[in-house]
């Protein structure tokens, strides 16, 4: 073996060692330490039921027939509860800004909402979510999504509202 090829195949065997080294694991040089951040705990409403009104934002980043479809099963369920609703804008106690999303693959899809609720000062002060199993799948997971389903979710929502303004 002439020796210029022993000196190239040392040299990459003395790199490849040193490399290894670097790369072995060594717990002090891990990713750093994050302390972890206190949590906000969201209080009771500030304001209660019969006083208590709201305002639905209109959801975004949803099909116009599920984001409809939402607003109207919303607006069913809200007096089934006793609770005032009124248009976004219109001096409402609370605003609520709401969102859903259809998740999964063409086994099982998920319908994910989670409605964020703020005070008039803008300040979130409560939070509700949820999630309805579609009965199967698609390559759109929105395709999987059924009225039924919206109508739970937002039975729900109102129903954590209530329960949340008489707490």
């Amino acid at each position: 073996m002439p020796r210029s090829l022993l000196f190239r195949l040392v040299s990459v065997l003395g790199l490849a060692l040193a490399l290894g080294a670097c790369m072995a694991e060594r717990p002090e040089l891990g990713p750093p330490v994050i302390a972890p951040t206190k949590l906000k705990t969201l209080r009771p409403a500030p304001i209660k039921a019969p006083e208590a009104s709201f305002a639905f934002a209109p959801v975004e980043n949803v099909p116009g027939e599920f984001a409809y479809a939402m607003e109207d099963a919303l607006k069913a369920y809200a007096p089934t509860r006793s609770l005032t609703l009124v248009e976004d804008g219109g001096g409402a106690t609370y605003r609520v800004k709401g969102y859903l999303s259809a998740i999964g693959d063409t086994h099982r899809v998920l319908l994910v909402y989670v409605w964020d609720v703020f005070d008039a000062a803008g300040n979130r002060v409560h939070r509700i979510s949820g999630q309805e199993p579609a009965s199967g799948g698609g390559a759109d997971p929105w395709s999987a999504v059924e009225g039924p389903m919206i109508d739970v979710a937002a039975r729900e929502t109102i129903d954590a509202l209530a329960d949340w303004v008489r707490g």
